[in-house]
Protein backbone atom coordinates (compact mmCIF):
# COMPACT_ATOMS: atom_id res chain seq x y z
CA UNK A 1 0.00 0.00 0.00
CA UNK A 2 1.21 3.46 -0.28
CA UNK A 3 1.98 5.76 2.30
CA UNK A 4 -0.53 8.40 0.85
CA UNK A 5 -3.69 5.79 1.18
CA UNK A 6 -2.28 4.38 4.69
CA UNK A 7 -2.42 8.16 5.72
CA UNK A 8 -5.90 8.49 4.18
CA UNK A 9 -7.07 5.41 5.89
CA UNK A 10 -5.43 6.90 8.99
CA UNK A 11 -7.28 10.27 8.67
CA UNK A 12 -10.92 8.10 8.22
CA UNK A 13 -10.03 6.18 11.37
CA UNK A 14 -9.26 9.25 13.02
CA UNK A 15 -12.72 10.91 11.84
CA UNK A 16 -14.63 8.36 12.39
CA UNK A 17 -13.51 8.16 16.13
CA UNK A 18 -14.25 11.45 16.18
CA UNK A 19 -17.71 10.95 15.06
CA UNK A 20 -18.42 8.30 17.91
CA UNK A 21 -16.86 10.64 20.11
CA UNK A 22 -19.55 13.79 19.15
CA UNK A 23 -22.19 10.80 19.00
CA UNK A 24 -21.65 9.80 22.81
CA UNK A 25 -21.20 13.42 23.59
CA UNK A 26 -24.52 14.34 22.16
CA UNK A 27 -26.24 11.93 24.20
CA UNK A 28 -24.62 13.03 27.12
CA UNK A 29 -25.97 16.23 26.57
CA UNK A 30 -29.15 15.08 25.45
CA UNK A 31 -29.44 13.02 29.39
CA UNK A 32 -28.25 16.52 31.22
CA UNK A 33 -31.05 18.13 29.57
CA UNK A 34 -33.68 15.79 30.07
CA UNK A 35 -32.02 16.17 33.80
CA UNK A 36 -32.44 19.71 33.73
CA UNK A 37 -35.89 20.23 32.67
CA UNK A 38 -36.59 17.62 35.45
CA UNK A 39 -34.66 19.63 37.64
CA UNK A 40 -37.11 22.87 36.62
CA UNK A 41 -40.43 20.91 36.90
CA UNK A 42 -39.77 20.17 40.18
CA UNK A 43 -38.49 23.52 40.84
CA UNK A 44 -42.20 24.89 39.44
CA UNK A 45 -44.11 22.50 41.67
CA UNK A 46 -42.38 23.52 44.46
CA UNK A 47 -42.83 27.16 43.52
CA UNK A 48 -46.52 26.31 43.31
CA UNK A 49 -46.54 24.21 46.65
CA UNK A 50 -45.16 27.57 48.25
CA UNK A 51 -47.32 30.25 46.55
CA UNK A 52 -50.45 27.82 47.52
CA UNK A 53 -48.96 28.08 50.92
CA UNK A 54 -48.56 30.98 51.61
CA UNK A 55 -52.11 32.04 50.19
CA UNK A 56 -53.50 29.72 52.49
CA UNK A 57 -51.80 31.00 55.28
CA UNK A 58 -52.99 34.54 54.71
CA UNK A 59 -56.72 33.26 54.21
CA UNK A 60 -56.07 31.53 57.57
CA UNK A 61 -54.99 34.77 59.22
CA UNK A 62 -57.76 36.66 57.74
CA UNK A 63 -60.00 34.31 59.04
CA UNK A 64 -58.97 34.09 62.57
CA UNK A 65 -59.00 37.82 62.56
CA UNK A 66 -62.56 37.95 61.24
CA UNK A 67 -63.73 35.34 64.29
CA UNK A 68 -62.07 37.66 66.47
CA UNK A 69 -63.54 40.91 65.48
CA UNK A 70 -67.22 39.09 65.57
CA UNK A 71 -66.42 37.94 69.32
CA UNK A 72 -64.30 40.86 70.56
CA UNK A 73 -66.14 44.00 69.12
CA UNK A 74 -69.51 41.87 68.45
CA UNK A 75 -69.18 42.64 64.70
CA UNK A 76 -71.95 40.57 63.14
CA UNK A 77 -70.13 38.95 59.95
CA UNK A 78 -73.30 36.72 59.40
CA UNK A 79 -75.81 38.76 58.43
CA UNK A 80 -74.87 39.72 54.98
CA UNK A 81 -73.28 42.75 55.06
CA UNK A 82 -69.78 41.82 55.53
CA UNK A 83 -68.15 40.41 52.42
CA UNK A 84 -64.43 40.37 52.28
CA UNK A 85 -64.48 40.20 48.68
CA UNK A 86 -65.24 43.89 48.43
CA UNK A 87 -63.58 47.31 49.58
CA UNK A 88 -64.18 50.71 49.64
CA UNK A 89 -63.21 52.56 46.44
CA UNK A 90 -64.06 56.30 45.61
CA UNK A 91 -66.43 56.08 48.62
CA UNK A 92 -68.25 52.71 47.76
CA UNK A 93 -68.54 49.75 48.62
CA UNK A 94 -67.67 47.31 45.58
CA UNK A 95 -66.11 44.30 44.38
CA UNK A 96 -62.21 43.77 44.47
CA UNK A 97 -62.04 42.65 41.01
CA UNK A 98 -64.29 45.81 39.70
CA UNK A 99 -61.51 48.08 41.13
CA UNK A 100 -59.63 50.13 38.48
CA UNK A 101 -55.47 48.86 38.83
CA UNK A 102 -53.92 52.12 37.79
CA UNK A 103 -50.35 51.97 37.60
CA UNK A 104 -49.92 55.74 37.91
CA UNK A 105 -51.82 56.04 41.25
CA UNK A 106 -49.81 52.94 42.43
CA UNK A 107 -46.78 54.61 42.05
CA UNK A 108 -47.71 58.43 43.72
CA UNK A 109 -49.18 56.23 46.98
CA UNK A 110 -45.45 54.90 47.08
CA UNK A 111 -43.74 58.29 46.25
CA UNK A 112 -46.10 59.94 48.96
CA UNK A 113 -45.23 57.09 51.39
CA UNK A 114 -41.34 58.03 51.36
CA UNK A 115 -42.20 61.17 51.33
CA UNK A 116 -43.53 60.63 55.09
CA UNK A 117 -40.62 59.48 56.77
CA UNK A 118 -38.83 62.86 55.46
CA UNK A 119 -37.48 65.41 57.82
CA UNK A 120 -37.73 68.58 55.98
CA UNK A 121 -35.45 71.33 57.41
CA UNK A 122 -36.96 75.04 56.85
Amino acid sequence: MSTERLSFQGEIKRLKGGLTDLFVAKHADAEKINQLYLKISKLEKDLLDAENFVVDQHKLSFSKALQQAKYFYKIPLDEGNFDVGKDFHDGELILVDDIPYDEAQEEEVVHDNDNENVDVEE
